[in-house]
C-alpha cells in the first residue's frame, strides 16, 4: 500500500462523496481526479524503460515530488478545453496521492513534500508498502459508498 488500486479507490471514493453535495464531481471529472492520483507514480515508467536499455530515472524522479507532479498536471490540463477546471481536478488527485504516500514508512526517510522550500523528509510511518490491509479497507469503503450512491440516486423513484 498504497498501490494504484488504493490510489484509484480513494480518489473515486472522495469524488463520489463530494458528488452528493457538488454536481461538478461528475463521472467525467471523477476520471480526471483518478488520473491525477496516478501522476506521481508516472516515475515508474522508468522501470519499464530500463528494459529497453534507457536509464531515465534521474529525469522522471522529479515527477514524484509535489512541484513536479503539479507541473505535469498543468501540462496535462492543457489538453482539455476547460484548462482551469482540469488542473484543479488533476491537482485534487495529486493531493490524494500524497496524502496516502504520507502514511507510509519510507526507506529513504520520507518524501520531499515542501521542495524546493524545504529539503526535509516527511512521513508518518503508519504502514509499510507491503501492507495490503489498507488496500482492502479502501476498496471496501469504495464498495460501500458505491452501494449507498446507488440507493441515494434511486431514492427519487422510491415511493411508500
Amino acid at each position: 500500500m498504497p498501490d494504484w488500486v488504493t490510489h484509484l479507490a480513494v480518489a473515486w471514493t472522495i469524488c463520489r462523496i463530494l458528488r452528493f453535495r457538488f454536481k461538478s464531481f461528475s463521472p467525467e471529472n471523477t476520471m480526471i481526479v483518478m488520473v491525477g492520483a496516478l501522476i506521481p507514480d508516472m516515475v515508474k515508467l522508468a522501470l519499464g524503460l530500463k528494459f529497453l536499455g534507457l536509464d531515465v530515472w534521474d529525469y522522471l524522479e522529479a515527477v514524484h515530488i509535489p512541484t513536479g507532479s503539479l507541473t505535469l498536471a498543468g501540462i496535462i490540463a492543457l489538453l482539455f478545453p476547460e484548462r482551469k477546471n482540469a488542473f484543479l481536478f488533476l491537482s485534487l488527485g495529486v493531493a490524494t496521492h500524497y496524502c496516502l504516500d504520507l502514511i507510509l514508512m519510507h526507506l529513504t526517510g520520507g518524501m520531499y513534500l515542501l521542495f524546493p522550500f524545504s529539503w526535509n523528509y516527511w512521513q508518518l510511518g503508519l504502514t509499510t508498502s507491503a501492507d495490503y490491509g489498507v488496500t482492502f479497507i479502501a476498496v471496501l469503503i469504495a464498495v460501500v459508498v458505491y452501494l449507498f450512491g446507488r440507493f441515494w440516486d434511486g431514492r427519487k423513484d422510491f415511493h411508500l
